[in-house]
């Protein structure tokens, strides 16, 4: 019995990680997206910054691109690589629009 209780438990605590993680991801964006703006306008054409923390989020790479600039998160669980574009001139293709200048991507497009 005791056993069963304990497959359960680990089996809720799995549920509630799925949950939450992705919930969580976006809550930091929320908050962190205004910072990673700043960030964003103080960048030249072709630069490049690795292993940055901007707000309350880690990027593997942060690029200037053509006048939009890529924020790149890294992989998940075995998943595509992720990050999010902060695009003033419009929406980049392949994302999803998250609010004001700033669209997500789920791809290795903008590795």
């Amino acid at each position: 019995m005791a056993r069963r209780k304990l497959y359960v438990g680990a089996a809720v605590l799995a549920v509630g990680l799925v949950v939450a993680v992705p919930w969580a991801e976006d809550l930091r964006f929320a908050y962190s997206s205004e910072e990673m703006e700043e960030f964003a306008r103080t960048l030249e054409d072709g630069v490049e910054i690795r292993d940055a923390d901007v707000g309350l989020l880690s990027f593997m790479f942060i690029r200037e691109e053509n006048g939009q600039v890529v924020f790149y998160r890294g992989r998940t669980w075995g998943q595509d690589g992720y990050g999010y574009i902060w695009s003033p001139d419009g929406r980049p293709a392949e994302t999803r629009h998250l609010k004001g200048p700033w669209y997500g991507f789920r791809d290795d497009a903008h590795m």
